[in-house]
């Protein structure tokens, strides 16, 4: 595949950062969430390394932002059920939609589980920045969501709720994820306690821990 010549006008620049991304991605979810080197991603977009470099300085910069992406999804996907909803929702019912995406998606828990550990090595201040103001926005959308349909808690209140939300799904998911590796390992034995069905069990926490902050409020 011949390389692309470099962009010169910023609608170009735009279209060439989404192909590297878009690439990127499909690239991602054939290797079940690991991340090729920027020289794989460069060749697969028919770019120069170089050029790829012009837009992202390493491929977990790269990474962060396919997590970004998919935390955006993800609300998109919460407000599109909620949109659809037109009865009264219990806890357990905003825990299923709250959980729908994440659970379609194997790759998003995967990614938040390993992200905090690339931001930390990030040397990049301005993408840990986008990270951390994408996630408060989310935050804030579906803090603003489910004020309207839980009431009883403020806003500030609901931005710790789902904080903990957040950190209490991928913290499940990383409990109960085994590698192919760690699997081959258990097969044998009878340490069968991580083998229950994720998504009821991430309904199931869900809904108790929001129960629970809206009792304590």
């Amino acid at each position: 595949m011949a390389v692309q010549k470099r962009a010169i006008n910023d609608r170009d620049k735009q279209k060439r950062r989404d192909k590297i991304l878009r690439t990127a991605w499909q690239l991602y979810k054939k290797t079940d969430g690991k991340l090729p080197t920027v020289s794989v991603i460069a060749q697969k977009a028919g770019l120069s390394k170089g050029c790829v470099y012009l837009y992202f300085k390493t491929k977990n910069e790269i990474f962060l932002h396919l997590f970004m992406h998919q935390l955006v999804q993800w609300q998109a996907s919460v407000e599109e059920h909620l949109r659809k909803t037109d009865q009264k929702l219990s806890e357990t019912d905003y825990a299923r939609i709250c959980t729908d995406y994440v659970v379609k998606n194997p790759l998003l828990l995967k990614m938040g589980s390993i992200a905090p550990t690339i931001l930390e090595e990030s040397t990049d201040e301005r993408v840990v920045l986008d990270v951390r103001i994408q996630l408060a926005k989310i935050l804030d959308d579906r803090s603003r969501l489910t004020r309207k349909l839980f009431p009883g808690l403020s806003m500030a209140q609901w931005m710790n709720v789902h904080l903990r939300i957040y950190a209490l799904i991928f913290g499940l998911w990383q409990m109960f994820y085994n590698s192919p590796h760690i699997n081959q390992v258990l097969q044998n034995t009878r340490i069968d306690m991580f083998e229950s069905d994720f998504k009821e069990s991430v309904v199931s926490s869900v809904a108790t821990f929001l129960k629970g902050a809206l009792i304590a409020s």
